[in-house]
């Protein structure tokens, strides 16, 4: 991989308008995620990857019409992928990447492509070689004629691929039972299952906090009712369950050689080691807020590879 973009949060004084006691929680939430966020990069970076972050100036460009703020682009793979030379946004193009793209419009071999909201995702393509494996409800779209150059397959699984398995090299997957398709998808190859997330739930919210919405729980900033509602009523959307998420598995290959995770699973990072794969872990202490893992956090936008025919038998 050469060139990976990676998410970001607001300014903490894009919540100053806010209640002293939500304010606080938002603020102690930015300062831990970007300095975990700030780690990330430098891991990046320490395997020649040049990484672009978003840049966020003004805050009218981020509030929708009832006041409340969009949710930042702290996984910007569920706005962007790329496949072959062409990177393709979900919707119009925010503005805090603006100064990326109009450096990618004078590349005379980048093309850049925004489609109607129901179009693919990072989290719902998998690409490998000539093959692209899309995971969409949407059948009025004719996905086959899209990229003649590839081969598509059509799945309906619900949506992000990436949650449930990740691709490590030719021949090997990560993966969980939240996918049924991966004889059909790819025969042959070795799989190693991941039985049960290792980031979960360290409490029952229910019998604490009757009210509590324990989906975003977060041990880094505490218990904060007001906090809680203010997140149920005006920013749902910022979070998920992140306890049915498996961190480790939503990963980030640098090469065949190496991958970044989340989680530390010890036993897991020996297993991919038999394999000739390094892992190297990350920190990402506020991930039960924000419910993102290295794959869903980056983009990768450049890789220094040529396309290989995996499965030269389809035709």
């Amino acid at each position: 991989m050469e060139e990976c973009w990676l998410g970001d949060v607001y300014p903490q004084e894009w919540y100053e308008h806010l209640d002293p006691e939500i304010r606080d929680i938002f603020q102690k939430l930015t300062e831990i995620t970007q300095q975990d966020l700030n780690s990330i990069q430098v891991m990046l970076e320490s395997h020649d990857v040049i990484v672009r972050r978003p840049l966020y100036k003004d805050i009218e460009n981020h509030v929708i019409d009832n006041g409340m703020l969009l949710k930042p682009e702290i996984t910007p793979r569920d706005n962007y992928v790329v496949i072959g030379n062409t990177l393709y946004s979900r919707e119009m193009p925010t503005p805090q990447w603006d100064y990326v793209l109009d450096q990618y419009r004078s590349d005379p071999v980048i093309e850049i492509k925004t489609r109607p909201a129901q179009f693919i995702t990072g989290g719902n393509v998998v690409r490998l070689g000539r093959d692209i494996i899309i995971d969409t409800d949407k059948s009025d779209w004719t996905y086959q004629n899209q990229w003649p150059e590839y081969r598509v397959h059509m799945e309906k699984n619900g949506g992000h691929l990436d949650a449930c398995f990740a691709i490590l090299k030719p021949g090997l997957i990560l993966a969980n039972n939240y996918f049924d398709g991966y004889n059909r998808n790819f025969p042959d190859w070795e799989i190693i299952y991941l039985d049960n997330p290792t980031y979960q739930s360290p409490i029952n919210h229910g019998k604490l906090y009757p009210s509590w919405n324990g989906k975003f729980w977060d041990t880094a900033v505490g218990t904060n009712k007001m906090f809680n509602d203010h997140i149920i009523q005006h920013a749902q959307d910022w979070v998920g369950n992140y306890t049915e998420t498996y961190f480790e598995l939503n990963c980030l290959s640098i090469d065949e050689s190496n991958v970044i995770m989340l989680a530390e699973n010890e036993a897991l990072a020996k297993t991919l080691q038999r394999h000739g794969i390094t892992v190297h872990w990350v920190p990402f202490r506020t991930r039960s807020f924000w419910d993102g893992a290295m794959h869903c956090l980056t983009v990768d936008i450049r890789r220094q590879s040529s396309m290989e025919d995996l499965f030269p038998e389809r035709g």
